[in-house]
């Protein structure tokens, strides 16, 4: 039986106890999990982004890695098709724990496309991803296409599927014109507007102008942009951190605001306030809301029940 909680998986074979964990402020409860499973008499194995990252962390209450594919536990909805990517974002913890990019020549067709580069990969394969993916409806390419690979080829054949949503990533604002030309080949091959999701990291080396006018910039063009709060790799408590052109407060705002358009688009984003507890006031329609903050990507919990990480 699988346990999913936040990133923190465990299940267990035989006498052997499995903890995958993705985000690294899980790291504390993973060690207190496999405490309480040795007292159980499990031996307990623990792998998973965190612990790549942070591998000292429960090495003392259970053996390190091994080899053993935790997807499947986390979603089962979910594949690779290749590992690694040809990018070193200084954000992203990819290139330090899977390195330069395999392609996998083994791989189950699922609806949930966890690749971190599929478009670095080489023509040949992309291709085999696609006419394999053909069958299966509502394809989700969840981590994100790299805007500056991204070829009128690429979105025919993108076109091609049965798509939930073809995702991109705006980074920065120096990304402008490679993310809108991306955006404007989608298009072009008729992928909707509205299944165009476009991660936009906030919190991390910008400012809160930077960061409002890429938001506003995406949805401008009638798609839903993700705000990713940026977390360092090595965060013991989940948004800690706060850039110096930030404060917390005004990352929170962003985060809610942004996050639940859905909710909050009939209200101007410069009438919306957060307070120091969380509480949103939603001053139109003489109410309040709590909503949560959440963050793709890697070490950024995802934007929605459909992603794997």
């Amino acid at each position: 039986m699988t346990s999913w909680s936040g990133g923190l998986v465990e299940w267990t074979d035989g006498d052997i106890a499995y903890l995958s964990v993705v985000f690294s402020w899980q790291l504390q409860r993973a060690y207190s999990r496999a405490v309480w499973l040795r007292q159980q008499g499990y031996h307990v194995r623990a792998g998973g982004p965190a612990v790549a990252i942070n591998p000292t962390f429960l090495s003392s209450v259970a053996e390190i890695g091994g080899g053993v594919d935790a997807l499947a536990h986390h979603n089962p909805d979910a594949t690779f098709t290749s590992r690694g990517c040809i990018r070193h974002c200084p954000f992203c913890a990819v290139p330090k724990i899977e390195g330069d990019l395999v392609e996998l020549s083994d791989w189950e067709p699922h609806p949930i496309v966890c690749d971190n580069n599929l478009l670095a990969c080489s023509r040949a394969h992309f291709d085999r991803v696609i006419d394999r993916l053909k069958p299966i409806p509502g394809v989700d390419f969840n981590q994100g296409l790299d805007a500056r690979l991204l070829t009128s080829y690429h979105a025919g054949r993108l076109a091609e599927l049965d798509l939930h949503c073809v995702r991109l990533a705006w980074d920065d604002t120096g990304m402008e014109r490679q993310f809108l030309a991306a955006y404007q080949i989608l298009r072009d091959a008729g992928i909707p507007a509205r299944k165009i999701h476009v991660y936009v990291l906030i919190g991390y080396k910008d400012t809160p102008a930077d960061a409002l006018y890429r938001l506003t910039t995406v949805w401008s063009h009638g798609s839903f942009p993700n705000p990713m709060r940026y977390q360092p790799l090595d965060a013991s408590r989940r948004n800690e951190y706060v850039a110096p052109a930030w404060t917390s407060r005004e990352l929170k705002r962003f985060s809610k605001y942004w996050s639940r358009l859905w909710w909050y688009k009939h209200i101007p984003f410069d009438e919306f306030q957060v307070s120091r507890s969380g509480w949103v006031r939603l001053d139109r329609l003489g109410a309040c809301a709590r909503t949560a903050s959440v963050n793709p990507r890697t070490n950024h919990e995802p934007l929605n029940h459909r992603s794997p990480r």
